[in-house]
């Protein structure tokens, strides 16, 4: 029994040691990262964003890192968001999601990193 608790403890602990791990600032979180997959081929991500902050934003900036099965860096892109004429800002609470088109090859994981935020006056 002892073994078995063992290996199912060694088991998560390598699971979430290879997780992909996304990175908010300034009170806006990254709520998901999904891959857009064709064929087998990488095309891209959906990202969701969620405005944790008092303030609206009107403005993303991110790094999005790529990976293989394995943990493998494939390479970074950088990404960016903006409210506009048909896109609100981002209310308090609320969530905001944009898709990015990016082909790595190899790559079956995205992570983001927001690195810029930028709120309306």
């Amino acid at each position: 029994m002892t073994k078995y608790i063992f290996f199912i403890a060694l088991l998560s602990f390598a699971t979430s040691y290879k997780a992909q791990s996304n990175k908010g600032k300034s009170g806006v979180s990254v709520v998901s990262v999904k891959t857009q997959s064709v064929l087998g081929a990488n095309l891209g991500y959906y990202v969701q964003f969620k405005n944790n902050s008092s303030s609206p934003v009107d403005g993303l900036k991110w790094t999005a890192t790529f990976t293989d099965n394995f943990g493998k860096s494939l390479g970074t892109r950088s990404g960016e968001w903006q409210s506009g004429n048909f896109i609100s800002a981002i209310k308090p609470g609320d969530t905001t999601e944009d898709l990015e088109n990016n082909y790595v090859k190899g790559a079956t994981k995205v992570s983001v990193t927001i690195t810029s935020v930028h709120f309306t006056k």
